[in-house]
């Protein structure tokens, strides 16, 4: 009964969330950087592909699977496990598409394999160093090493909440401080600062549900490291949407259709994050 009466808000902070944050296809909320390894004119730079594992916690997992049973039932973890298992390995086949498209060659051999797992840099938080890196260059030939996971799948990103919720406090704080500035709306300035402080956290996150019912948002972050120097020439990420139908937020979405949605969200932000990479990684066009 409670989700029936959200709907009509729902698909309005639905829309209005991604007008705000600015979302199309896809997103990226980190700059790049200009400086970088370099080669002659139409040589694009290899590089090595490394995916560190999803950062999405187990409760939002289960949530997004919809699993009632209890969290400390075996079935529960291994439905977990596949699922999580599933996602990265179909984010590396998109990965590696979209870079091909993009033209940028990936360098893979059992030799490449077996140094990154014996560096350990495919853990998020190995810190790759002068010496690591120049390994990797040794046994690949590469020029740079690409390192990225996967941190939202399915929900709202994180960095997306953080934003929507500032807006809505801020913006409340705004029409509170016009309302007590006016002598004739000074008196009701206090009540509608409080009322509006209630129910924000609530609006907002019904929003979230509604992006999540009809987009299944999926964030892939990466990071380049110059394999020359060690150090990190440039970071970004993308958030991939699945396609827009609205009919998700008045009826049921089905497991089937879900997966779906999850598949076209982490292509299109494979997609995104290939094409936001340095343009000096990409062949350049023949005049």
């Amino acid at each position: 009964m409670l989700k029936a009466q959200w709907k009509p808000l729902a698909a309005n902070m639905a829309s209005a969330i991604l007008v705000g944050l600015g979302v199309g296809g896809c997103a990226t909320t980190t700059p790049s950087y200009p400086t970088g390894p370099q080669k002659a004119m139409g040589q694009p730079l290899k590089v090595i592909l490394v995916e560190t594992p999803m950062a999405v916690d187990d409760p939002k997992l289960r949530d997004l699977l919809s699993l009632d049973l209890d969290k400390g039932a075996p079935e529960v973890h291994n439905i977990v496990a596949q699922a999580v298992g599933s996602a990265q390995k179909m984010a590396s086949a998109d990965l590696q598409r979209a870079l091909k498209d993009q033209g940028i060659p990936i360098v893979n051999s059992q030799a490449v394999t077996q140094a990154i797992e014996t560096l350990r840099v495919d853990n998020h938080d190995t810190v790759v160093s002068r010496s690591m890196a120049e390994q990797l260059q040794a046994v690949s030939g590469a020029d740079a090493l690409l390192r990225y996971r996967i941190t939202d799948y399915g929900f709202t990103p994180e960095a997306w909440r953080d934003a929507v919720i500032v807006f809505e406090i801020t913006s409340t704080l705004g029409i509170a401080a016009i309302a007590y500035a006016m002598p004739s709306t000074r008196s009701v300035a206090g009540i509608y600062l409080v009322t509006e402080g209630m129910e924000e956290s609530a609006e907002a996150y019904t929003g979230f549900w509604a992006l999540d019912e009809v987009y299944r948002p999926v964030r892939i972050e990466a990071e380049l490291i110059g394999l020359n120097t060690g150090t990190a020439v440039w970071t970004g990420n993308a958030t991939g949407l699945a396609d827009t139908n609205l009919s998700r937020l008045v009826r049921t979405v089905t497991p089937t259709e879900r997966e779906m949605q999850l598949d076209r969200a982490l292509q299109d932000a494979a997609k995104g994050l290939a094409a936001k990479l340095p343009k000096t990684f990409r062949p350049q066009e023949e005049k």
